[in-house]
């Protein structure tokens, strides 16, 4: 079937876009004559069509429905525009004028009007010429449902400009320049070029919606800073090709050790953060100010995290940003992509992790609950401060109180720490990472108290299979080198001060006793070990107790 004249304007060509202009041309010319009024009416109705329209051109597409006598469709035209374009001013005027001709945009009066002479005052409840009451008071008119909806575009804009200057508020880089990223999928390269002029709302927006993404240079021209960040980053061997089973075990339980710790390590020295996926290799984790702070301090605070975790680490790479104290000659210093932006080298978008929807509105809406850090904080951390006291989490200090051991073996051995977090997180443990629990935290005192507790909140967990595999235990306790074949980790073994000739991890506990191992599989053979399992049978107890 032959097309349409003025159909035809709209399909495109390959590798082209609709001409809409020489379309909506032609469709006023078919307006004009009487032949092509039939074929305009079919086009018109195309809402496939109208709704891919710009702003000014649908605002033509609805006034030539009008003409055509098509007014509810030119209404739901201009309604749509002002929904999505509620800037352009021609669609409100004229869509507010077609209500007023249509009567849809006046309300009744409150009253009939009176038929009281030039000279005579009307009375409420005065009798006119048929008797009826000249002016009775009547309930106001409900508001009509196409003028309720008309300021729901209004409060969306002022919402999405309430977002974008929060996320300029707390996303402020150098004041007078901000950058651009560019790649070349084909060759392989990246890079960012300067923008030499302050960041606006509307490049935000752009940046977002994924149409261009942006970076901010972190120092200010007087080398402060308002936020920085920690750049972890996939290492080398585990970006390309296809992972061996073994790796993809240890990757997946650094990923959860290193989301898990390092926030844990940022809330116990009063230094929140927002996690975010970059987009690229690795994930940001946005440290924000409430004020700025001079660029050594902020490195120096983050590294005083980062020492804590670095070297637990195989699979990941973790750089503070800013690099440098001090801004030199004409450079710009150092430069961290945006979040919620798309990586042009990758294509894919960075969002927040604890934001469920990755939606960008959900994204930005997060952004009003995002934490700031005092300045006053991150001078203490950066030990600006001589004699600053740590603080402590009430609740991480009474964990440590209660199970000292866990909180001594956590911090000293990078193994167990990692099996901690999962547990903390009640992710499934891996075989791998059973054994090497049970095979040392199985040989303490308050070994059967300790496991239980860590593993109670996991989805699979069965204390009767939890103690029949504790009673099972024979020997000695697993050996660091055993255990990091296990658990596949590459890095050093943790340092003793004392050379053992068998090193394990419960050498760090200053409580440990080699001959302790000696009876395992024993039954309780002491009153010390019967208060411990009563201890714990206390306390799956109160689990069930309401509070």
């Amino acid at each position: 079937m032959k097309a349409e004249p003025a159909q035809q304007e709209v399909v495109k060509k390959p590798g082209s876009s609709p001409d809409f202009g020489l379309l909506l041309r032609r469709l006023e010319e078919a307006a004009l004559t009487d032949a092509g009024r039939d074929r305009l009416d079919r086009i018109l109705r195309r809402e496939t069509v109208w709704k891919r329209l710009p702003p000014e051109e649908a605002v033509r597409w609805a006034r030539l429905a009008q003409v055509a006598g098509l007014c509810e469709l030119s209404l739901e035209v201009l309604a749509w525009v002002n929904a999505r374009h509620p800037e352009n001013t021609d669609a409100w005027k004229q869509r507010i004028e077609l209500l007023e001709i249509l009567g849809k945009g006046t309300r009744r009066s409150s009253g009939t009007p009176t038929a009281a002479g030039p000279n005579e005052e009307a009375t409420p409840g005065t009798p006119g010429p048929a008797g009826a009451p000249l002016s009775a008071p009547m309930d106001p008119a409900p508001v009509p449902p196409w003028e309720d909806g008309l300021e729901a575009p209004f409060a969306a804009m002022r919402e999405r400009e309430e977002v974008l200057d929060g996320y300029l508020r707390l996303f402020q880089g150098r004041e007078d320049c901000f950058a651009r990223q560019w790649a070349d999928r084909k060759e392989g390269t990246q890079g960012y070029v300067p923008v030499r002029r302050p960041m606006t709302a509307a490049d935000v927006q752009e940046h977002v919606n994924g149409l261009k993404t942006y970076g901010i240079y972190l120092l200010q021209r007087d080398s402060r800073v308002r936020l920085a960040v920690v750049d972890a980053d996939l290492a080398p061997r585990f970006r390309a090709g296809t992972l061996s089973s073994p790796d993809r075990e240890l990757l997946a339980r650094e990923k959860r050790y290193l989301l898990g710790r390092l926030p844990e390590i940022g809330r116990e020295k009063k230094l929140p953060c927002l996690v975010e996926f970059s987009g690229g290799k690795g994930f940001h984790f946005w440290y924000l100010f409430s004020e700025p702070v001079p660029a050594a301090a902020a490195r120096r605070a983050l590294q005083e995290l980062v020492r804590h975790l670095a070297a637990d680490l195989s699979c990941f790479t973790l750089e503070v940003f800013p690099k440098q104290d001090q801004l030199a000659g004409k450079g710009l210093g150092n430069l961290v992509k945006l979040p919620l932006g798309i990586h042009r080298a990758t294509g894919r978008p960075s969002f927040f992790l604890h934001v469920p929807d990755r939606s960008a509105p959900a994204q930005l809406a997060a952004l009003r609950k995002a934490p700031v850090i005092a300045s006053s904080r991150v001078m203490e951390v950066a030990g600006e401060r001589k004699g600053a006291e740590v603080m402590v989490h009430p609740r991480q200090e009474a964990w440590a109180a209660r199970f000292p051991e866990l909180a001594l073996l956590g911090e000293r051995c990078t193994a167990l720490s990692q099996i901690f977090v999962s547990c903390r997180q009640a992710r499934t443990l891996s075989v791998r990472e059973e054994k090497v629990l049970l095979g040392t935290l199985g040989f303490l005192d308050r070994g059967k108290t300790l496991v239980h507790h860590l593993v109670q909140e996991l989805p699979e967990y069965n204390p009767h299979l939890v103690d029949f595999r504790l009673s099972r235990l024979r020997g000695k306790p697993l050996g660091c080198r055993k255990i990091h074949a296990i658990l596949g980790l590459t890095g050093d073994l943790c340092p003793f001060e004392r050379v053992p000739e068998y090193a394990h991890p419960l050498l760090h506990w200053p409580q440990w006793k080699e001959e302790a191992s000696a009876n395992r599989a024993e039954r309780i053979g002491n009153l010390r070990e019967a208060l411990e399992e009563l201890k714990h049978a206390i306390s799956v107890v109160e689990r069930f107790v309401d509070p």
